[in-house]
C-alpha cells in the first residue's frame, strides 16, 4: 500500500545509493519506478505528481534527475557524487537507443481512449491494472493510488482512435511519442497496459468483425468520416 512521503524519502534514496555502490551504470527512471511501482511504494501525498517531479520535490539535494538533451526521453537519477561520470556515459551513448518503441496496436483500447477523450479543464485519469479503464474527474483518495494521471501535456484531444491502423502516419508516431514519453515521466513500463495476454498472438483478418473488415477496406481519409448508425455498427461488429 501507499508509504508515508518520509518514508518514501528514505526508500528512494536508499534505493539510488545502492545503486551506484554497486555499479557505476545510469539508473533510468523507467528502471526505477518500475521498482516502486511493483512494490507498491508511491508517497500518500503524489496526487498528480510524476515520478521526476516526486523526486526534485522530496529528495533534493541528496537525489538529481539526468537527461540526455540527444534523446529527452532517457532520463536517470544519480546522487550528486556520480553526477559527472553518468553525465559522461550519457553522452558516449549518442546514437544509441535503449527505449522500446511504444506501438499503438499493442495498447488496450481504455488506455488510448484516456489519451484522445475531449473533456473540457477536467483531469484524465487511467487504471494502472487490468481490467484497464479511464476516469474523467476527481478520484477518491482511497482509490487514488490504483490510477495515474495523464498529463495534459501528453494527450491529443479528439483524435479518432477507434482503429488505430486508419491513423495518418503523422497521428500515430505523435501519439506513440506522447505515450512513451508519458510512461518515462511517470516511471512506469508501457507494456503493462498490454491489451493482449503475452501468449496471445495477434489477430488475423479472420478473426476480425465485419465492422472492422469494413473500415480496414476504406481509404484512410473515408474510413475516418463515415457515419454508421449505432444499430448497425452494434450488428456489424458481432459478425466474424
Amino acid at each position: 500500500m501507499p508509504i508515508s512521503p518520509e518514508e518514501f524519502r528514505e526508500k528512494i534514496i536508499v534505493r539510488v545509493r545502492a545503486h551506484y555502490a554497486a555499479n557505476r551504470t545510469p539508473l533510468l527512471l523507467a528502471h526505477l519506478g518500475l521498482e516502486i511501482e511493483k512494490n507498491d511504494e508511491w508517497p500518500t501525498d503524489r496526487g498528480q505528481r510524476t515520478l521526476t517531479k516526486l523526486i526534485v520535490d522530496t529528495c533534493d539535494p541528496d537525489l538529481q534527475i539526468v537527461r540526455d538533451r540527444h534523446s529527452p526521453a532517457y532520463i536517470a537519477v544519480v546522487t550528486p557524487d556520480v553526477r559527472a561520470d553518468v553525465e559522461a556515459q550519457i553522452a558516449e551513448r549518442f546514437g544509441q537507443s535503449e527505449v522500446v518503441p511504444v506501438r499503438l496496436e499493442d495498447i488496450a483500447k481504455p488506455v488510448l481512449l484516456a489519451f484522445c477523450v475531449s473533456v473540457q479543464n477536467q483531469p484524465v485519469y487511467v487504471k494502472r491494472t487490468k481490467p484497464f479503464r479511464y476516469e474523467v474527474g476527481s478520484i477518491p483518495p482511497e482509490r487514488a493510488s490504483d490510477y495515474i494521471f495523464v498529463d495534459p501535456e501528453f494527450r491529443r484531444p479528439g483524435l479518432r482512435i477507434d482503429h488505430p491502423h486508419l491513423l495518418s502516419h503523422s497521428d500515430k508516431k505523435d501519439l506513440e511519442s506522447l505515450i512513451q514519453k508519458w510512461a518515462i515521466s511517470h516511471g512506469i513500463q508501457v507494456e503493462q497496459f498490454s491489451r493482449l495476454e503475452p501468449e496471445e498472438k495477434e489477430m488475423t483478418d479472420g478473426g476480425r468483425s465485419a465492422l472492422d473488415r469494413l473500415l480496414a477496406a476504406q481509404p484512410p481519409d473515408v474510413a475516418q468520416r463515415m457515419m454508421i448508425p449505432a444499430d448497425i455498427a452494434q450488428i456489424l461488429s458481432r459478425i466474424h
